[in-house]
């Protein structure tokens, strides 16, 4: 078989279980030889001041993540906690691979939150977005890459022809099937950046970045939470030339813009079945 990534190092960040996007490409990134460092939301040393409440969820949804790294990618797969609200969060990514001499070709970033978005929620309409809302999902979901990858370059833990790959939606340019409203003004400012990276980052570093959108996928919990998504999967799937993609297929594009030889960069890939070439 043929391994285009083989020697070289990723860091995958947003795996929350088995149904996550972020699981699928890692798995694709081992078949074609190449290495992962995975990083999950969960407790780290500068949380301070937290609830019981948000104790308890931070350490359950740490344990689920290295539960399902383990299970899926194997248990010699190294595992961080990663908030990346937290400026020292993030240094402390970055200090402990290269303690460890871990040095990264790339890395995706499949990090998003909206809390505006719940479970058995209708989703609030823009007018009802509180400013914390607003800026919480745009901190999260968009800003985050800029200093990760900062921090990540600083510490010359990310080597010089990297990828960068951030996983978007087609509910960041255009009104959607399903209410997508305050995460979906986030994710336009994610492909912005993606742009603006790959201009900077190109010319200093030769480091490409990237962008992914997926058909409506209701197979993550993320995914699952969100108010007529399961209703868009199915109105997709039918009006998509070759019906939706598959898990398999964001996992084939994304380990292709990963290869440090690919020449493509600024670029907000569609991996929808066509979906996105209608009006």
């Amino acid at each position: 078989m043929n391994h285009p990534l083989k020697g070289l190092t990723f860091l995958v960040t947003g795996i929350i279980d088995s149904g996550s996007l972020a699981l699928s490409i890692a798995k694709q990134i081992q078949a074609e030889g190449g290495n992962i460092v995975c990083t999950g939301l969960g407790k780290t040393p500068f949380h301070q001041n937290l609830s019981e409440k948000a104790i308890s969820y931070l350490e359950n949804t740490y344990q689920s993540f290295t539960k399902t790294i383990q299970t899926e990618l194997g248990s010699d797969v190294i595992t961080l906690p990663l908030d990346v609200t937290l400026d020292q969060s993030i240094e402390e990514i970055a200090n402990n691979l290269k303690q460890k001499g871990i040095y990264l070709n790339g890395f995706l970033h499949s990090i998003a939150m909206d809390k505006s978005i719940k479970a058995g929620v209708v989703v609030k309409p823009l007018l009802e977005i509180s400013k914390e809302e607003f800026f919480q999902a745009m901190e999260v979901s968009a800003y985050s890459i800029i200093p990760l990858t900062r921090v990540l370059l600083e510490n010359n833990v990310l080597v010089k022809k990297s990828s960068i790959l951030a996983l978007s939606y087609i509910g960041a340019e255009k009104v959607v099937q399903h209410p997508y409203k305050n995460i979906g003004i986030a994710k336009a400012a994610l492909e912005r950046i993606v742009k603006e990276l790959a201009f900077e980052l190109g010319k200093s570093h030769q480091i490409k970045v990237n962008a992914i959108r997926f058909s409506p996928y209701t197979g993550s919990k993320a995914g699952s939470a969100i108010q007529g998504l399961q209703e868009a999967v199915e109105y997709c799937d039918i009006h998509s030339p070759l019906g939706n993609a598959l898990p398999e297929d964001i996992a084939y594009e994304s380990a292709y813009l990963l290869r440090p030889y690919v020449r493509v960069t600024g670029e907000i890939r569609n991996v929808d079945g066509g979906y996105n070439i209608r009006g």
